[in-house]
């Protein structure tokens, strides 16, 4: 689904009004009509607060009002934090219908607002009309306290949009935010409410249609997406029933050191489990037989090493070994020995599409040319730390603006990067992002980033494109986590646990 920046919204919604003639006012009335149904489950003689702010969001939660006392048995009290003239032309005639109907209207001063907050504090729901994605400067003075109380009260809060305080754009908090439990936001998700911090704040993010037409979209030049259980449906490689094991490709996997044996076969195990034909793994001498012990499916292969590492002389037999194989991934467990340097040039130099993962990614800056001019498709798979070696950043640096050295690091490059942070970011070569929303706190052990390179390993190996087979990775991983929390809690699930639950999602999917 595309991301939306506020302004490609706004401008979705200008094209809507100047181009196709939609009354600014009927978008307000369709956006207010999905959050009342939204509300409508709990209808009751509760009261409900709506806090209004100024433009446009004060008139949605004025449009919210009105049909709240029309159709609804709720208590409805709107509380205006800033003048009515402060609104927008729409808003300003939601107004006006609000005071004809009677609506408990309040204007939030310095005298009353003791009470007023009181009131916020009490309800049993509270809808957040205060700010929406225009707003540009941090929240402060009366509002800042308004939101504090919100953010108290014990009552369900909903938000229209996006939660107040939120930066539409980068996810950022504007001093202070209203923590939602419902975020509904109209047409298409606003990006920020996709990034951290934003994901702390936004709950359940619900998106609605308000009758704009979708062809509008195709207008705006989006770079952002998010991966969603439809699309990779549809991006589920074909299984036909007249096939072998070599229709669906051969992998390898090249890894592993003495004490370090897990990491590649997480990696080789997880490929397997996502429909590749077969699997074979490179490793030390040393660990052989431990590999082969620990998987029965996977095929092994022990190169020369020398204190339970690759030595130089083990390229050799690798570079004759690489063209019986369809695609590479190297990386995990690997050790961070001079020699395997050598390797990984080995691999950049064949024509074999490859991922690179955990310790390979260590020797990147010394091979960023080769990168550059590499024919084959090259995947990177970093964790912050990682990235900020690459691109030579802090880790606070990267954290701050992940889209952007993602971004940059996959076009200079030409290389799709993964970035892998609590919403993983994935950026192409060509600058376009994907943004993962699933996925908990349990994928924060080791053995994770193994899991997730043999996942997208295996799809790869199945005739996908590169890209789509990261997007359908990433969504396998984190979604086979969330299901692994819900039977064994983010505490206990490890990277095999996920590897078991892969299964449960394809049945999902298919």
């Amino acid at each position: 689904m595309e991301l939306l920046t506020p302004s490609q919204m706004q401008k979705v919604d200008q094209i809507a009004i100047q181009n196709y003639l939609i009354p600014s006012m009927l978008l307000m009335e369709h956006a207010a009509y999905q959050v009342f149904l939204y509300l409508k489950k709990w209808d009751n003689p509760e009261n409900i607060i709506i806090v209004c702010g100024p433009g446009n969001n004060g008139g949605d939660g004025l449009a919210i009002a009105r049909q709240l006392i029309m159709w609804s048995s709720f208590k409805v009290t709107v509380i205006m934090t800033a003048p009515y003239t402060t609104l927008t032309d729409d808003g300003k005639c939601y107004y006006k219908i609000c005071k004809k109907m009677g609506i408990d209207l309040i204007q939030l001063i310095e005298d009353n607002k003791k009470e007023v907050l009181e009131k916020i504090k009490t309800s049993k729901i509270i809808v957040d009309a205060l700010f929406g994605t225009g707003l540009t400067r941090n929240i402060e003075g009366l509002f800042k306290e308004v939101v504090e109380h919100i953010n108290r009260a014990e009552g369900k809060v909903i938000s229209v949009d996006i939660p107040s305080g939120i930066d539409g754009l980068t996810g950022e908090i504007k001093g202070i935010c209203v923590k939602a439990d419902t975020t509904i936001t109209f047409m298409r998700p606003k990006l920020g409410l996709y990034l951290y911090p934003a994901i702390l704040y936004t709950g359940e993010v619900k998106v609605e249609k308000i009758g704009i037409p979708e062809e509008i979209v195709k207008y705006i030049d989006v770079r952002s997406f998010s991966i969603e259980k439809e699309e990779m449906k549809a991006l589920l490689p074909q299984r036909p029933i007249r096939s072998n094991k070599g229709h669906f490709g051969k992998v390898l996997t090249i890894g592993g050191s003495l004490g370090m044996a897990g990491a590649i076969s997480l990696t080789s195990m997880a490929a397997y489990k996502v429909g590749c034909g077969t699997v074979t793994t490179v490793v030390p001498k040393c660990i052989i037989e431990i590999m082969q012990q620990k998987l029965t499916e996977v095929m092994a292969i022990g190169l020369q090493d020398q204190e339970g590492h690759f030595v130089k002389e083990a390229v050799i037999d690798l570079k004759n070994i690489l063209p019986q194989y369809h695609i590479v991934a190297i990386g995990p467990g690997i050790g961070r020995n001079s020699e395997i340097l050598s390797l990984l040039i080995a691999v950049l130099e064949s024509d074999k599409p490859c991922i690179i993962d955990a310790d390979a990614l260590y020797f990147i800056p010394k091979v960023l040319e080769m990168l550059k001019v590499r024919k084959a498709p090259t995947i990177v798979t970093p964790h912050p730390g990682e990235m900020a070696r690459l691109v030579g950043a802090s880790i606070e640096e990267i954290l701050a603006s992940p889209i952007k050295y993602a971004v940059d690091f996959a076009i200079k490059f030409n290389t799709i990067t993964v970035l892998k942070l609590e919403k993983t970011v994935i950026a192409d070569t060509t600058g376009v992002i994907y943004i993962n929303r699933y996925g908990n706190s349990g994928l924060a052990k080791g053995g994770s980033g193994d899991t997730l390179t043999g996942i997208i390993t295996g799809l790869l190996a199945q005739h996908m494109t590169p890209i789509d087979a990261v997007k359908l990775g990433v969504y396998l991983q984190t979604r086979a986590a969330d299901l692994a929390k819900d039977v064994l809690s983010e505490y206990s699930f490890i990277a095999s646990d996920v590897i078991h639950f892969l299964s449960k999602v394809f049945l999902e999917l298919t």
